[in-house]
Formats: C-alpha cells, structure tokens, sequence
C-alpha cells in the first residue's frame, strides 16, 4: 500500500477537488467532542470534495485542526486532520493511501 505524509494528503485533495470530476474518499476515527474520545472504527466516506467553511461551523478549538469536505450528496462534512488515516483519489482509480502524521 502506498503511503503519504499527511500535509501532502491534503493539499492534493484540495487540487482534486477543484477538478469537475475530481473527488476522494476518505477513511478517518471519527471523533467525539461531547465525550471527547475518538471511535475505534474508521469511518469511510466516499466521491468527497473539499469545501470551505460555512457560517454555521463553529470550532472550540482552532480551525486548522479540521479538515472540511463535502460527501457525494454535497453534506457538509468534517473530520479531525490527524485523525485520517487513508485517502483515495479519483486520478488514481481510487487506490488507498495510508496518511502518515510523523
């Protein structure tokens, strides 16, 4: 399995996602702030795009800590950053690519 460093995760499904039938899936802990604790099974959301923030996103904690997307029915979406651990590109038949935080 392919691997990449998260930064460069990112950044490429940002480039992606600006693409008419660019898309990525994403795999990630979803993570939950009331209990503050993260699930042990990865969550798997497919055809995302990037988005940007809306009005009603509200962070308790910085921003940057978040990435935001879109899923295939265009509901926004957001996920802790270090918490992803595998993304997919459309350019790539969609092959799964482990993300590194290290």
């Amino acid at each position: 399995m392919k691997e990449m460093r998260g930064v460069d995760a990112l950044e490429l499904a940002k480039e992606i996602s600006k693409l008419p039938d660019g898309k990525f899936n994403i795999a990630f802990f979803p993570y939950n702030s009331t209990k503050s604790v993260a699930k042990a099974e990865l969550r798997v959301i497919k055809e995302c795009k990037v988005r940007t923030q809306l009005p009603e996103d509200q962070f308790s904690r910085d921003s940057e800590n978040f990435f935001l997307f879109s899923d295939k029915d265009g509901n926004p979406k957001t996920c802790y950053r270090i918490l992803i651990r595998f993304i997919a590109f459309s350019s790539d038949n969609y092959q799964m690519r482990k993300v590194n935080w290290t």
